[in-house]
């Protein structure tokens, strides 16, 4: 068995919500220290509805040197900085947005699309692009020299697209809620946006996609949470900000709330173990830290 008892025994007392407790943040100020004096550490991945408590029996042969594995990876909290399994993230997912189908369809922010992007530009196609566009692209190379250009994996994030605003064609009595997803159609056009702000006689919008800007009559909006419909006046179009560059646009993809709660929980499942042979060292040198 470890020293697990006596291990949280030395960690100092606060006074909490009027009530003594263990402060376990002071775990923050010493982890980098123990990091640092031992490099055997390597990952693993946690599979679904695998524990820590799990990992710990089963690469260390003792489920109370979970603590251990909590203190390398910084899981502060043992409910929510580990992996959902599918079924609770779903049902997380679900509650957080609404609907599976909403979290698929709302934007997050916009994120550079190297991941769906395998084609490889020749030398001369790479020649003929604009200066500000090369940026995107990384040298592909062999024993005979440059073969191509390929994508850059590049984590580039924005928080949106781009910026709108439009004004209503009269004062209306219920209006749009922040956040919500509107749409329309108009014969051959359509959209879909995100509000980011509204009022009774004007309402700005981001996570742009369609046919906003190509409007020539007056046109109704809905809003998918309100239900509200609302007439646009087609002529108050106003562009408030390109939040990336226009021409670039192209490189960059809608990152959709369910994506990244998924990709999120994803990371979670990659864990690092300290050497088996390091444990008790390890151990006792958190010891002396405490002290």
């Amino acid at each position: 068995m470890s020293t697990r008892t006596e291990y949280f025994r030395k960690f100092p007392l606060i006074i909490y919500n009027n009530e003594m407790a263990v402060n376990i943040m002071r775990r923050v100020d010493f982890n980098s220290k123990i990091k640092g004096f031992y490099t055997a550490f390597y990952d693993v991945d946690l599979k679904e509805g695998e524990r820590i408590e799990t990992l710990a029996h089963d690469y260390y042969d003792d489920i109370d040197l979970d603590w251990l594995i909590y203190h390398t990876n910084d899981i502060i909290d043992p409910y929510n900085d580990v992996p959902l399994e599918d079924s609770t993230l779903l049902a997380s997912i679900k509650q957080k947005h609404g609907s599976i189908e909403k979290a698929q369809r709302k934007v997050f922010v916009y994120r550079n699309n190297y991941r769906s992007d395998i084609s490889v530009l020749s030398s001369g196609s790479y020649d003929a692009l604009a200066s500000n566009h090369k940026k995107y692209y990384d040298i592909v190379s062999s024993v005979t020299g440059i073969t191509g250009y390929q994508r850059k994996e590049s984590d580039e994030y924005a928080s949106t697209n781009m910026i709108i605003s439009y004004s209503f064609t009269g004062t209306v009595s219920n209006t749009f809620n922040t956040g919500e997803l509107v749409n329309f159609t108009s014969g051959s056009k359509s959209g879909t946006a995100t509000v980011a702000s509204a009022n009774n006689t004007y309402v700005m919008l981001q996570h742009i996609s369609g046919d906003w800007s190509m409007m020539t009559t007056d046109f109704d909006v809905v809003g998918e949470d309100t239900q509200e419909t609302i007439e646009f006046n087609y002529d108050t179009y106003n562009l408030i900000q390109n939040v990336i560059p226009t021409d670039e646009q192209i490189y960059f993809s809608p990152y959709y709330y369910f994506d990244y709660e998924v990709e999120a929980n994803e990371q979670k499942r990659k864990i690092y173990l300290i050497d088996d042979n390091y444990k008790t060292a390890v151990n006792d040198q958190l010891d002396e830290l405490m002290k």
